[in-house]
């Protein structure tokens, strides 16, 4: 029985959530406010919430924020214009923190325990509460039922909806990152191209001269290893580097010289 109760009370909250966009703009807000104000608690007490007088301050202005950008898409932006708009995102700014406030202190204040800064209740050692309430005739009645949660208060972000998509994607700013996003993978793959050419030019430049110089005095073995150990190198720290080309052609040219070296000593110690 209680949760046929609970899905007929859910049903009908959001049939009126769904209808208020069909309502005149000052309407909505009406209904917004006498649906979330007063909420019917456990053992008969009236607790009479501020946070959606908040909450409806930050939807107007948020309305009238947005009624600016309606009339930018339609007509350029003027100077007075602008001004406005400052006044506004400054408004809209102090009612952003009251909001946090009120509703971080919604069961107490952090100084003062014994306030609660969001409501009004008519519970026990609450009688200044409880006469103000009676005398607004705030009191619920006892098959008063809230349609609002918390939730419906501002909304839930998602954190996705940071991300650009292919809608937001197409914003002046966004374009002009991305494209600056392109041209340095550009310049990065053109510079590793090079840094890839000048290991194999660089690698055929030490290699060739020293395979003249040395054929006949070393192994086929020791040619073999020194000349693929050459190019392994030079193609190494072409890929894994972020060195210019002529540091790493000097860096090849220092590898080969010191392969050669090597040979230069085994070939002293076998006279």
């Amino acid at each position: 029985m209680d949760s046929k109760q609970n899905l007929e009370k859910d049903e009908e909250r959001d049939n009126l959530l769904d209808g208020l966009a069909s309502l005149p703009y000052f309407e909505r807000l009406t209904h917004f406010i006498r649906g979330s104000t007063r909420h019917l608690v456990a053992g008969g007490i009236t607790v009479v919430d501020f946070r959606p007088l908040y909450t409806v301050i930050v939807h107007h202005l948020q309305r009238q924020l947005a009624e600016e950008i309606q009339k930018i898409e339609k007509a350029e932006v003027t100077g007075q214009q602008l001004e406005n708009i400052r006044g506004t995102l400054h408004k809209y700014t102090d009612a952003l923190r009251d909001f946090e406030f009120i509703h971080g202190n919604r069961w107490n204040t952090h100084f003062v325990k014994e306030i609660a800064a969001s409501r009004l209740d008519d519970g026990q050692g609450a009688r200044l509460q409880a006469a103000l309430i009676w005398d607004l005739g705030l009191k619920a009645p006892a098959s008063h039922r809230s349609l609002f949660r918390d939730s419906d208060l501002l909304g839930s972000f998602n954190p996705k909806l940071m991300q650009h998509g292919t809608s937001v994607g197409g914003s002046l700013g966004t374009g002009r990152a991305q494209a600056m996003a392109r041209e340095e993978r550009r310049v990065h793959f053109r510079m590793a191209l090079k840094r890839f050419a000048f290991a194999i030019i660089g690698g055929l430049i030490i290699v060739v001269p020293m395979l003249i110089l040395v054929v006949g005095s070393a192994t086929t073995k020791t040619l073999a290893v020194i000349s693929t150990s050459i190019f392994l190198f030079a193609v190494s720290v072409a890929v894994f580097s972020t060195t210019e080309p002529g540091n790493l052609l000097a860096a090849t040219a220092a590898y080969a010289a010191v392969l050669m070296a090597l040979i230069g000593g085994g070939r002293k110690s076998n006279m």
